[in-house]
């Protein structure tokens, strides 16, 4: 899910799914997916242990930093703004993945 005007709504990764289900062909480039983060880093001249990953999604940007070898940081202004530890700590199980940094927010 992602946050729209309102609430939260479908990504594109869910439309995908939904695509894939039905039939059609897809080919996943975005996060978590590894390539993303790959190009990323190539873009940049970096390796993987330098780059740090910074989102509000444990299943996207947090599990795709771990897949890739990268550093993560949550940030709990996006769609996890509200979760209690518990359903962190329950995120994190659910998806493998712990951040190696929990933020408040992200200012600079």
């Amino acid at each position: 899910r992602m946050l729209v005007p309102g609430g939260t709504a479908f990504g594109a990764g869910r439309i995908a799914e939904l695509y894939e289900e039905e039939g059609g062909t897809v080919t996943w480039i975005g996060k978590p997916h590894r390539a993303i983060y790959a190009h990323a880093a190539r873009l940049c001249g970096v390796p993987p242990e330098r780059v740090l990953c910074v989102g509000d999604s444990v299943e996207h940007d947090i599990a795709g930093a771990l897949g890739f070898g990268a550093r993560s940081a949550l940030v709990r202004t996006g769609i996890l703004a509200d979760a209690t530890p518990q359903q962190l700590e329950a995120a994190f199980a659910r998806h493998a993945a712990r951040p190696d940094h929990i933020l408040p927010a992200l200012v600079w």
